[in-house]
């Protein structure tokens, strides 16, 4: 009884470290950060946590001792191998030349819908992902619609874990372990639903393996 006291007491006292370390982590890298970028962190905080959690599924798939890690910053950089770099690259972007950020009328116009707010009628019912643009307005990435200009199917069953569409998005468009390093995204249009749908539930419970 008293040695499962002394270790529940080390691993709390462990946890509040590794807290501790994280957050003072954290600070360092937030002070590398312009205001803007600062601000537009604050302003979604769920955002933050799903990219956290993205980080350390990432790393976790990993096999530390042996994966060559790049830094990313610094007067010397460590080069991942070209076909690791382009993974973690394609993750970590969120704009680009396959990132074709939309507005309610341009989403509409391609989706042969009367009104831009049909739109944001399928962005409340998860239908649709967008949210809030740095300037006005809501943008959605041209990415989640299919040949014929309608959202994938299935998005719905993934929006309703995340608390905004920038996060649901994040987590869409990075490669997952449980879906053999593939991006949540590419499984949906492979028609993959249910399992798409299984990975964001585990996520969402903290199911990071």
């Amino acid at each position: 009884m008293e040695t499962n006291v002394l270790r529940r007491g080390a691993e709390a006292h462990s946890v509040s470290g590794n807290i501790e370390e994280l957050a003072a982590v954290l600070e360092k890298a937030v002070q590398r950060l312009s205001p803007h970028a600062v601000a537009t962190l604050v302003a979604h905080p769920d955002a933050v946590t799903s990219a956290l959690a993205v980080a350390a599924d990432s790393l976790s798939a990993q096999d530390a001792a042996e994966a060559d890690v790049e830094v990313i910053r610094g007067e010397q950089t460590l080069l991942a191998d070209a076909e690791t770099a382009a993974q973690r690259i394609a993750g970590r972007t969120r704009r680009g030349p396959e990132e074709e950020l939309l507005t309610s009328d341009e989403l509409a116009s391609r989706a042969a819908l009367k009104t831009r707010q049909s739109v944001h009628d399928w962005r409340r019912k998860g239908r649709i992902i967008g949210w809030q643009g740095a300037k006005r307005g809501y943008v959605f990435p041209a990415g989640q619609l299919d040949q014929r200009g309608q959202p994938l199917q299935g998005l719905d069953r993934i929006a309703v874990h995340f608390a905004d569409g920038y996060a649901a998005w994040a987590w869409l468009t990075t490669p997952r372990a449980s879906l053999d390093g593939a991006t949540p995204l590419a499984r949906l249009r492979q028609g993959e639903i249910d399992r798409v749908a299984a990975a964001a539930q585990g996520d969402a419970q903290g199911d990071f393996a």
